[in-house]
């Protein structure tokens, strides 16, 4: 008797599952209603913050941080010390030497605060040569564990983000 080569119905339904799954998952995400640009901003925002973080350390300089809507801003105070009382903390014109960078980001994704940043239509973080961050100048307001930055995209959260205020840890 000749044997005729196929499938059996095992593998028939194994494959149609799989099939299935990926449907399932990879169409949303493929059609756009996944949110992919929101949790990419996401990631551009928690790398900024970071790069916020080693600048001060590394520099030994105050680093202002604003997320806005949707757009994260990055400034380092060129002079050495705290800011005088009513002054910029981070404005690079007044900077002689011109050796100030300005690095702007922006995404699909809209920045939006909860906790200690809720109320605020942007947020304001200042990263301090000691490692620590908080939300004043000075570093009396330190970042609390309730403080989150959350990416939001069609009125749902894509992404969370919380910084560590003693350490500088953002995770």
């Amino acid at each position: 008797m000749k044997r005729h080569g196929g499938f059996t119905i095992v593998e028939l339904v194994t494959a149609i599952v799989l099939l299935g799954v990926v449907a399932a998952i990879g169409l949303p995400r493929l059609m756009g209603s996944g949110g992919t640009g929101a949790l990419v901003f996401g990631d551009q925002v928690s790398s900024a913050l970071r790069h916020a973080h080693k600048t001060a350390v590394a520099r030994r300089r105050l680093v202002c941080a604003t997320l806005a809507g949707n757009a994260v801003t990055l400034r380092i105070r060129q002079q050495a010390g705290m800011p005088a009382a009513g002054a910029a903390p981070c404005t690079l014109a007044a900077d002689p030497a011109g050796t100030g960078y300005d690095i702007t980001g922006s995404g699909s994704g809209i920045v939006s605060g909860r906790g200690g940043f809720a109320d605020a239509a942007s947020i304001a973080l200042y990263f301090h040569p000691d490692g620590t961050v908080s939300k004043d100048v000075a570093g009396m307001a330190p970042v609390a564990r309730s403080d989150e930055i959350r990416i939001m995209e069609a009125g749902a959260v894509r992404r969370t983000i919380r910084i560590e205020g003693s350490t500088g840890h953002v995770r």
